[in-house]
């Protein structure tokens, strides 16, 4: 970048005098008339405001300038003197759902566009405000039945307890599949495979996507699955919605969308509303020692709420053991210094998951920890702690990154990896994107330790709309016939004449692919017709029920279980712990089991914590997705070969799904974890009567009596009233 257009050098140049306040603000009324340089023109802009004791003599002019630049929520936070002109403005953009809100430009325009019934399509900065739109829209009262597709069911909660906030008195707000609508507006908040598991979704006024670039196929089968559903939940809602809103950040075109012969307006925005000081260090990713000695650094110069970006929980607890080492920078006696709340919660932690755990000792420090294979309690209890100010670092993967709302002035980017592939420039803009934050910090500070990936433009291609020879099987029999293209047509009907496994199989389970699917059905057509009748009603297993059970699993969640080490088949370690959990008189009596066992069986903190993090992501990940899965596809594919041999069709393995799915919980109270309430809390509420009651009156017999229950503390109160109010 030209020097003379750098906002940041300029700046620097009028706080020590080289360059004066009104020249300063002259470059940034001439980039905001360039129509190529606008978001450089609100970058200068938003570093002025941070800086705003600079420029007293000028602050009419900046008026102006923030006005030119559509940033006028901050012509309300930052002044008070504003002329009956702009109080006009400020009034015009002034939201329909909460008057204190101010739109800037760029939601004005989108909402205008939404609001007049067109398609939209946009592409912005994660500090855009996009959610706002949302509110927006919703407000405007015209839209009876409304989707909100998010890509994690962390969002889902996010999601849910916004809208409820708002809006919970218009609508019934349907946020888990056990769910029935009740009233005539409606608001779905769901994840994709949720949208395709109902069949009550009709008359759609209005569906949004949110993170809509998860609908490209990168070809990385771990993340495979995932886009497809999103394509076919796309090609469901497209079929039955008047209108759509898709939001993503940083993409430069989307192809494949044209061809579904629905009009669209595609709005790629660099619109500022927060500035970013990007800090490169081009440390070699092994280089551990150095990275650690630049993280103590950064630690010690800048004192703001600070996000450590981590490739994986691995990487986690190895920042964690190097910081918790730190006396210089954390204080030993936090939770003495804190209040009696965090306390218990930390108590909590340790009489659950241990001592040694890398949360309890991070939480112990004043620090965070946000990963995919923690309770969901704990990980948004974690976030509240973040966001609220109690603790100062939070140290994360990117479950964080995927759009839950943080509050961060400072993003420490420590690995170039999600796992173990290296991240692009897309993913890295995204990280990124997470310091700053619209109304709290107008400059965010992004530290890349390794070197910055390669510029690349962002093209989301759907497979949806660019069908090919290629296109799998199990998306093509899963979408719209609509959206089949004659080629697709022809390849479905030569599947289903050459291959064993029928088409509606490939369609209730397209999270598998076609390959898979067919290895599965050979293991059960290998099967006796004897062994097929002892493991079709199977509850509690025998040893011979059970090791059918777990070779099946075995053959169809290979590269789930791979990556913990449970794939071998010369290995009884699957087996043994299916058999623990299945035998075990609920969730919170099995993870003691396992976490006594831990704490006899290794010497040290480190493996303790690890070995509890495996733990943790084995009940997350295997039992509670990929164990219910399979058992879902060995139920389905049994009773299509009892048909196949002219017999009465009988397999229900309903039970064992269920203590897999809903963690030993009764649906409705596996629906009250996902929105934060924790197992080991859920449990001692359990009753037969509350049992059989749905989640809406659960809910709301929580609020009412939660306060009355004897047998529930105050961190069990805590985590009830941070998730229902």
């Amino acid at each position: 970048m030209d020097n003379m257009l750098d906002p940041k050098l300029c700046l620097e140049k009028v706080r020590n005098e080289t360059l004066s306040a009104f020249l300063y603000l002259k470059k940034a009324s001439e980039c905001l008339a360039s129509p190529d340089l606008v978001p450089l023109g609100q970058e200068f802009i938003i570093r002025a405001l941070d800086a705003l004791p600079l420029f007293k003599k000028q602050t009419l002019l900046l008026q102006n300038l923030l006005r030119t630049a559509g940033l006028y929520p901050y012509l309300k936070k930052y002044f008070t003197d504003l002329s009956p002109e702009k109080e006009f403005v400020l009034d015009v953009y002034r939201s329909n759902f909460d008057e204190k809100f101010i739109f800037h430009s760029m939601q004005a325009r989108i909402f205008n566009l939404l609001s007049s019934g067109k398609n939209v399509v946009l592409s912005a900065p994660t500090s855009m405000g996009k959610s706002a739109i949302v509110d927006a829209l919703i407000s405007e009262n015209k839209y009876k039945n409304i989707v909100i597709v998010v890509p994690t069911i962390a969002l889902i909660d996010e999601t849910r307890r916004r809208i409820h906030q708002r809006f919970g008195r218009e609508y019934q707000i349907v946020h888990h599949g056990a769910q029935v609508k009740r009233k005539d507006k409606v608001i779905y908040i769901f994840t994709q495979e949720r949208v395709n598991e109902r069949d009550d979704l009709n008359d759609i006024d209005l569906f949004i996507i949110d993170e809509f670039y998860k609908l490209a196929d990168i070809k990385d089968e771990s993340s495979r699955s995932r886009a497809f559903a999103l394509n076919i939940a796309l090609s469901k809602l497209l079929t039955v919605s008047k209108q759509f809103y898709m939001i993503g950040p940083y993409i430069d075109a989307i192809q494949g969308l044209n061809a579904l012969k629905r009009e669209f307006t595609f709005i790629p925005s660099d619109f500022k509303t927060v500035a970013l000081n990007i800090h490169k260090h081009d440390i070699a990713p092994n280089n551990i020692s150095t990275k650690n000695e630049i993280v103590e650094e950064i630690l010690k110069s800048y004192n703001g709420q600070t996000i450590i970006y981590c490739k994986s929980s691995n990487s986690i607890a190895q920042v964690i053991r190097f910081l918790t080492s730190l006396d210089s920078l954390f204080n030993r006696n936090f939770l003495s210094c804190t209040n009696a709340s965090l306390k218990k919660y930390y108590n909590w932690l340790k009489r659950y998951y241990g001592s040694d755990w890398g949360c309890s000792q991070a939480l112990a420090n004043g620090i965070g920890i946000h990963h995919g294979a923690l309770p969901r309690a704990i990980q948004q209890k974690t976030v509240e702690l973040f966001n609220t100010k109690q603790i100062k670092f939070l140290i994360c993967t990117s479950t964080m990154i995927e759009g839950v709302n943080t509050s961060a002035e400072n993003i420490i980017i420590y690995d170039n990896r999600n796992g173990n592939p290296k991240i692009d420039s897309f993913t890295h803009k995204n990280i990124s994107g997470r310091a700053g934050r619209m109304g709290q910090y107008l400059v965010g500070n992004v530290f890349c330790l390794e070197e910055l990936p390669p510029q690349e433009s962002q093209i989301v291609k759907l497979p949806l709309g660019q069908q090919d020879e290629e296109s799998p099987i199990n998306l093509l029999a899963s979408i719209q016939p609509e959206h089949l293209s004659e080629l697709s047509s022809k390849n479905l009907t030569q599947f289903a004449k050459y291959s064993d496994v029928p088409i509606e199989i490939v369609r209730k389970h397209a999270s598998y692919n076609v390959e898979t699917l067919e290895k599965a059905y050979e293991v059960i057509t290998e099967l006796s017709i004897t062994e097929m009748d002892q493991i079709a009603l199977v509850t509690k297993p025998k040893k011979y029920q059970l090791e059918l059970l777990t070779s099946f699993i075995k053959t169809v969640e290979n590269r789930a279980l791979a990556r913990q080490q449970l794939h071998f088949e010369d290995n009884d370690e699957l087996y043994n712990r299916l058999s623990y959990y299945i035998y075990a008189d609920s969730y919170t009596a099995y993870i003691k089991k396992q976490v006594d066992y831990i704490y006899q069986s290794r010497e040290g903190k480190d493996m303790r914590s690890d070995a509890t993090d495996r733990e943790l992501n084995i009940v997350r990940n295997i039992f509670k997705h990929a164990v219910a899965r399979a058992l879902s596809l060995l139920e389905d594919l049994l009773n299509y070969e009892f048909k196949s041999l002219d017999l009465h069709p009988k397999a229900n393995l309903g039970w064992l799904i269920h203590i897999f799915e809903n963690s030993h919980l009764p649906s409705s109270f596996s629906a009250l974890e996902e929105m934060g309430i924790p197992i080991e809390t859920l449990e001692k509420l359990v009753t037969p009567k509350l049992s059989e009651i749905d989640i809406d009156t659960l809910i709301r017999y929580l609020r009412f009596n939660h306060k009355f229950l004897r047998q529930l503390n105050s961190v069990d109160q805590m985590f009830i009233k941070q998730a229902i109010y």
